[in-house]
């Protein structure tokens, strides 16, 4: 596996903050270096994790210095995202990290989670910034679906990946997608009720991407793939919320999972998804199921 490598077309075009994610993808790639490639010792990890949390949060407050200036109407919604990375989800990997000893799997997890996190904040979130200064999109209805499915998922993914995406129309569990890999995602929203998100790639396509998206060469799942790809997710969703007028952190992440093709067949046995999306990149194909106010999950027995 190479080390994780900064792409140019992460830049936004503002030199301070390109420079600072610049910064915090070569901190990430010397610990993907020193600590999950040569197993070298945990002291360098260890250090590793402190300065890149102080490098993220001089970095935040720096990027929310420069949107005050400019007087960017989209401040408190993308303060916040920095928020929850702040106070909840770094502090939450530190524990992990210290209460497993800094082994591979939490250390690979922590990669994943803050090289996705930055991957699809910079793209969708970051970019918003110096696109055309208009800041929160307006709040959207679900009558005009190709707007819909326009801003909310082919326009960031085609940021994300850096080529054309198409929409295909409606996907069946008919559909074939060679060698599928089936990635579901459930959120917690408001009222307890939750949303279900299911990402259909054929395996190569999904290393590819997320091999364009980290700057790496994947041959085989791992937990960064399966991290990353959760974090971006997650800014999707986050920027699907302000499309339909909630907060951005309206949908919180419960559990990511691969599903074997059995357990994607049993999600939908008895209903249809209420939105199941084809895509086409290229010669290759995806689909994105969605379902939007499932019930409470029942407590284990």
């Amino acid at each position: 596996m190479r080390q994780i490598q900064w792409r140019d077309r992460f830049n936004i075009g503002v030199e301070m903050i390109d420079q600072a994610h610049h910064r915090l993808f070569s901190i990430v790639q010397k610990m993907t270096d020193l600590y999950v490639e040569r197993h070298e010792d945990k002291f360098a990890c260890v250090e590793g994790i402190k300065y890149f949390k102080a490098y993220t949060l001089k970095h935040f407050a720096e990027e929310e210095a420069y949107m005050r200036k400019i007087g960017y109407s989209g401040y408190l919604a993308h303060k916040s995202l920095h928020d929850k990375m702040r106070y909840e989800t770094l502090p939450e990997l530190e524990r992990m990290l210290y209460e497993s000893d800094f082994s591979t799997e939490m250390v690979q997890r922590f990669i994943g989670v803050c090289t996705g996190w930055l991957t699809g904040h910079i793209m969708i979130e970051d970019r918003a910034i110096i696109k055309d200064g208009t800041g929160e999109p307006a709040p959207m209805g679900l009558d005009d679906e190709m707007s819909v499915i326009q801003a909310v998922i082919t326009a960031p993914l085609q940021e994300i990946l850096g080529c054309p995406i198409q929409y295909s129309g409606r996907f069946s569990i008919k559909d074939v997608i060679l060698h599928e890999q089936c990635y579901e995602l459930t959120y917690r929203a408001a009222e307890e009720n939750r949303l279900r998100v299911i990402l259909v790639m054929g395996q190569e396509m999904l290393l590819h991407a997320a091999g364009l998206m980290l700057g790496m060469d994947f041959y085989e799942k791992n937990e960064i793939v399966s991290f990353a790809m959760q974090e971006i997710a997650q800014n999707l969703i986050q920027r699907a919320a302000v499309y339909f007028g909630k907060h951005p952190d309206e949908f919180r992440l419960e559990k990511g999972c691969f599903l074997t093709h059995e357990e994607f067949l049993e999600r939908f046995q008895d209903q249809s998804p209420q939105y199941s999306l084809l895509f086409h990149v290229e010669q290759e194909s995806f689909a994105i199921c969605i379902d939007q106010d499932l019930p409470p999950q029942a407590p284990a027995a």
